[in-house]
């Protein structure tokens, strides 16, 4: 391993800052901010690129700041980002989903510019209401050190909503790996689920309220509606980032099309019906696609009331446990895609485009995903109206952005 001094010129996506070794080859190094001065540790050796540890920073930014958690400072890698002050963090994240845009997505700098919005971001603390914790040898509850497997315990947990955090402090876990703590932040409900292959997980130490096991769910209420939410499904991380979420694709998708007017409403991988539930009228036909099956369960009691209503009609509203490469399109109006951290790719591409839907509301969790995701759709049809940046996990370099695409006539 080798050292050298190099200046950070940006933060990419995945958040480590990018600089120029003296050869001219690109060095990712973690834990810094652009415009620093950097002795790193060079890690990987690659032909085209390396990877470094910062070793020291010579010259700090403005932006640089002791980490308000003390376990972060002690090594755990759950917020790499708290070195950055959180006044930045949206700002940076407007950044990184520029250069997505213009490196992958193939856009000019000109138009990324006029298409790329801010959005909201939600608090900095005690706003997540589902973490995935890891099981120490006695008991407690944890995270991994950054870059490393071994577990750090973490009580109380900066961004974890006090509901959860109750629960850590408490919690004793044997003969499981993992667990799922998950709450209402609405109703106050709680539950935990064991990550157990064979069954013999226990957990004690938790108050009469909470729910255990794979059967246990919570609800949330979400713009005014009452959402089922159970163990294994997937939410957004927390009330917080649910509110932002809807309030975003309702702007994006525009309130004609979400009065069902141009046609059927497909909220693809659509998880309990977050979208669907809060932003149509129970009179609007929808189709809901989702792969998860304790998300549909979720989904057909959150949209009971969309799934009674048209019944009867030569439309009827559905739920369809499915893939979306494996799903049947059918003709649509208004696509709602928020699809995992991957994205969608190119047969997923040609499913949601053979709805010959008039307008796409992507929904992205990642930059780099998102921007290909986007030129896949440039490239079949569709124009890019905007793309909103949002922050709903504090602390992280994780992005959601949500664009708006119009079918070209």
């Amino acid at each position: 391993m080798s050292n050298e001094d190099v200046t950070i010129e940006r933060i990419v996506a995945g958040g480590d800052g990018m600089a120029r070794l003296a050869d001219g080859r690109i060095i990712f190094v973690g834990g810094t901010i652009t415009g620093e001065r950097v002795r790193v540790e060079i890690t990987t050796n690659k032909k085209d690129f390396a990877r470094g540890n910062a070793l020291e920073i010579l010259d700090a930014s403005p932006h640089r700041v002791e980490a308000p958690c003390k376990f972060v400072s002690a090594g755990c890698g759950g917020c790499s980002w708290q070195h950055i002050a959180v006044s930045e963090h949206l700002s940076t994240k407007v950044a990184i989903v520029h250069e997505a845009l213009r490196r992958t997505a193939k856009i000019s700098e000109a138009d990324v510019s006029a298409l790329v919005k801010t959005g909201g971001a939600v608090s900095s603390q005690a706003s997540r209401t589902t973490l995935r914790m890891a099981v120490l040898q006695n008991g407690k509850l944890g995270f991994r050190r950054g870059l490393s497997n071994e577990l750090i315990q973490t009580s109380p947990c900066l961004v974890a909503h006090d509901s959860l955090n109750q629960m850590i402090a408490s919690a004793k876990v044997k003969n499981a790996t993992e667990v799922t703590l998950r709450c209402g932040a609405s109703t106050g409900e709680r539950g935990v689920w064991l990550h157990d292959e064979h069954g013999r997980g226990q957990i004690t130490g938790l108050a009469s309220d909470v729910g255990v096991g794979i059967e246990s769910l919570v609800h949330e209420i979400v713009s005014g509606v009452k959402l089922r939410v159970m163990m294994t499904s997937f939410f957004q991380s927390s009330l917080e980032a649910a509110e932002l979420l809807v309030a975003a694709v309702r702007s994006a998708a525009g309130e004609r099309a979400l009065s069902g007017v141009d046609g059927r409403v497909i909220d693809a991988y659509g998880g309990v019906g977050l979208f669907a539930a809060t932003l149509l009228s129970p009179d609007v036909p929808v189709t809901l696609v989702e792969a998860n099956e304790s998300s549909c369960r979720d989904a057909v009691s959150n949209l009971a009331k969309h799934l009674s209503d048209r019944l009867d009609s030569s439309e009827p509203s559905e739920v369809v446990q499915s893939n979306i490469e494996q799903w049947t399109p059918v003709p649509a109006g208004l696509i709602i895609a928020d699809p995992a951290r991957t994205g969608l790719g190119p047969l997923a591409v040609s499913r949601l485009v053979a709805t010959n839907a008039k307008r796409i509301v992507l929904v992205s969790c990642d930059a780099v995903a998102g921007a290909r995701d986007l030129r896949l759709l440039i490239d079949a049809g569709y124009d890019l109206e905007r793309t909103t940046v949002l922050d709903l996990f504090p602390h992280t370099p994780h992005i959601e952005t949500v664009s708006t695409l119009q079918r070209r006539a």
